[in-house]
């Protein structure tokens, strides 16, 4: 590594007011992220599910084996389960304390940006990366919901970042052993979030870089230290302890989890090459103009730019050739964006990309209003006003922007303060949303029905997550599977829970009261039913029904 390209930390300045907005546009930021007004439920089916499988952890008292309706899930490793369940424990079961460690990990991740860029690059640009990250749409989901990518995103960032000045110490000659171990930890707490890729894309993006730089022999400082060791101290011990309850785990999690998903179209998530490209663009959406300015950095050697634009490059094509695609993958990728797009402030001062991002604020706004689904909401919810807040906020900031352009300072915390304004109208508009109330109210409608009658809650060829989290018991499945891993069950345990169609049958016409819950097409199978069927409630896509 030549001394042009080490990165060397930048001395902190005294607070200026231009520092004070950035930190004002900041905090209203991550007040959006924590708003939650009553009724905020959790959404079907990501958020009920990652709520659901703690709450069975509490009631079996079982921490090793995580179980989704009473059946062993092992899609994903236990620490947000883990989280979620120690909140429930201290806070007691609800949409809120579900969601808190998901927010812990969003604000957590602004923060780190803002320390993390903040020493490398000076304070405001610290500011400015951590408004960016937040600002953007898929930031603020990330922290916002209950979802496994967003605790794996502050992770993932955190060994990079933990890496990085591991490798700095290294060249400077000073001692590394301590920063390496945090690595290492940090990496394991990232892989007991989502496996594999908390390792490997980091690992890929350092050894990408460190050929970049020629300065390759440095990684030895992460290679050669205690960060191997403790990282299999830190996430070894439940993989153990899971293989020994249910031997063949490993190679379920490895094999099928990992490698079968990314290569094969195993899991029925497809998606075309460019599928998160285009999620990059609608979800780093405030940034983007300033994105690419920055990016442009990494062309001109700058150490650093080059460091964010592989990290961003390295998520990006990995999960591009995937053959297993979801929005939320993309998640890791945001803080290397929001840098760059801290970067492209700072060195982009100029009214053309305050245009663009106006012209980028607007368009959101237009195209919001003409998709008919949106508009349908609005009205039947009686959500006009909110929606006009919410544009006008957005507005508001962008046009403050633009009429500041060589005050970059002034200009972010105005375009910040107009989405934490857009955001907070979203957060409590979300009690009113299909999304949130849908599966809730038909919940609510059978747990009444089954304890006025002493009826017992079966699904009906299909699954919904938030019946067994709204009812809180394990709900017998009719004639579907679905993402239900049924292979770890004994025999007996397994007919209780998973029903074919004809015992369903024969339980409906017992005599004793069953309440069901179908899909509004599967109506059909109802007609002829003896005793007939009573539809007590239906929404769009669900109904429940009774025997009695």
């Amino acid at each position: 590594m030549t001394r042009a390209d080490v990165i060397e930390p930048t001395a902190g300045r005294t607070v200026s007011w231009g520092d004070g907005l950035l930190l004002a546009a900041l905090i209203a930021l991550l007040f959006a992220v924590w708003l939650e007004p009553a009724g905020s439920w959790l959404a079907e089916p990501d958020e009920a599910r990652y709520a659901e499988v703690p709450r069975e952890m509490l009631e079996a008292r079982d921490f090793i084996t995580p179980r989704l309706n009473g059946a062993p899930y092992f899609e994903k490793p236990p620490l947000l389960y883990w989280a979620n369940a120690a909140s429930f424990a201290l806070l007691g079961q609800g949409s809120w304390s579900a969601r808190l460690p998901t927010r812990l990990s969003g604000t957590g991740t602004a923060l780190l940006l803002a320390f993390a860029v903040g020493r490398l690059r000076g304070r405001r640009e610290g500011l400015l990366s951590a408004i960016f990250l937040l600002a953007a749409p898929f930031g603020f989901t990330a922290a916002r919901m209950n979802l496994t990518d967003g605790v794996l995103t502050f992770f993932f960032a955190a060994t990079l970042f933990a890496a990085l000045a591991t490798l700095r110490r290294a060249e400077a000659g000073r001692p590394t052993a301590g920063l390496a171990a945090a690595t290492g930890a940090l990496a394991a707490a990232g892989f007991l979030s989502k496996g594999l890729i908390a390792v490997v894309l980091p690992g890929g993006i350092l050894l990408l870089w460190t050929l970049a730089t020629k300065s390759l022999r440095r990684l030895g400082a992460l290679l050669l230290s205690p960060a191997a060791p403790v990282f299999l101290a830190v996430a070894a011990p439940w993989f153990v302890l899971a293989e020994r309850a249910h031997p063949g785990f490993l190679r379920f999690f490895f094999v099928h989890e990992h490698f079968q998903r990314f290569a094969t179209p195993a899991a029925s998530r497809p998606g075309p090459i460019f599928y998160f490209v285009g999620l990059f663009l609608i979800g780093f959406l405030p940034g983007l103009p300033f994105f690419f300015r920055g990016a442009r950095e990494a062309l001109r050697r700058d150490p650093l730019s080059l460091f964010l634009l592989l990290w961003l490059a390295v998520v990006l094509v990995f999960f591009s050739v995937s053959r297993s695609k979801l929005p939320p993958y993309i998640f890791p990728a945001l803080p290397a964006a929001a840098a760059l797009a801290a970067r492209g402030i700072e060195t982009g001062r100029g009214p053309a990309l305050w245009r663009a991002h106006a012209a980028l604020a607007a368009a959101l706004v237009v195209a919001c209003a003409a998709v008919p689904a949106v508009g349908e909401t609005i009205a039947g919810q009686g959500l006009g006003r909110l929606a006009l807040s919410g544009a006008a906020s957005l507005l508001a900031g962008a046009l403050l922007a633009l009429s500041a352009p060589r005050r970059p300072a002034l200009a972010a915390a105005a375009a910040g303060l107009g989405w934490a304004g857009f955001y907070a109208v979203l957060a409590l508009a979300w009690p009113r949303i299909p999304l949130s109330t849908e599966v809730h109210e038909l919940a609510a409608t059978a747990r009444e029905a089954a304890s006025s009658s002493s009826a017992r809650v079966v699904s009906y060829r299909t699954y919904l997550q938030g019946f067994p989290w709204q009812l809180s018991a394990v709900v017998p499945v009719a004639d579907f599977k679905g993402e239900l891993e049924d292979w770890w069950l004994p025999e007996e345990r397994r007919r209780e829970i998973f029903w074919g169609r004809e015992r369903f049958w024969a339980e409906w016409s017992s005599g004793r009261p069953l309440v069901a819950v179908a899909r509004v097409k599967d109506r059909e199978d109802f007609k002829d039913a003896r005793p007939p069927a009573r539809f007590l409630r239906c929404r769009e896509k669900y109904c429940v029904l009774a025997n009695f």
